[in-house]
């Protein structure tokens, strides 16, 4: 998805944003590309960055090397703590494809809302809908058992399932390689896309 494509998408989806919004918006956009593999932002370091994937995926990992999160696109990026508490990232982020960000200063964003009501709507939306994924998955994980939790992942985007390699899947999941592969062979059938990481 291009800049333009974007723009269109988003705005449409929110259409209570008025021109002036939108210009204003547009205007705090920055576009910013990753190869894969690259360590967006290291544990231990602050970003006031947050925004959205419009392509790619990132994968958020402990300092023991455990998938925490897995954001693809349209997810957003960025996490209240870092952005505007300014605290230090408890994770690693890196990216496990060709990664574009769709990113916006978080300090600005405050900056304009005394002057831009509706992007004060947008913010909030934004973080409603941010913890309202952290608690649907730490509910999931809390209550269910990993091939639930296996099952929930499929239900939210079975592709993942193509996209990331098995070892991040399962440390994701919290269960074992050798689990993890079983449950591929019970509920999983890659036939139309034979190519699964490994």
């Amino acid at each position: 998805m291009n800049y333009e494509e974007f723009i269109k998408i988003y705005f449409e989806e929110n259409s209570f944003l008025n021109k002036k919004d939108r210009d204003k918006l547009t205007e705090m956009i920055r576009i910013v590309s990753y190869p894969t593999n690259k360590i967006i932002l290291p544990r231990g370091e602050k970003s006031n960055q947050v925004g959205i994937i419009s392509k790619g995926l990132i994968r958020g990992y402990d300092k023991s090397d455990r998938t925490v999160w897995l954001l693809h696109e349209d997810n957003v990026y960025g996490l209240t703590k870092t952005a505007s508490l300014e605290y230090s990232s408890s994770l690693t982020y890196e990216t496990l494809e060709e990664t574009t960000l769709f990113l916006f200063n978080y300090p600005d964003l405050e900056n304009t809302i005394r002057e831009y009501p509706n992007v004060a709507a947008l913010m909030m939306m934004f973080w409603k809908n941010m913890t309202e994924e952290v608690c649907k998955n730490y509910y999931v994980f809390l209550h269910s058992t990993p091939e639930e939790r296996y099952l929930h992942l499929l239900n939210q985007d079975s592709k993942l399932i193509l996209r990331v390699k098995s070892k991040d899947i399962a440390t994701y999941l919290g269960i074992h390689p050798a689990s993890l592969s079983r449950l591929k062979k019970r509920h999983f059938n890659p036939s139309h896309n034979p190519k699964i990481s490994s």
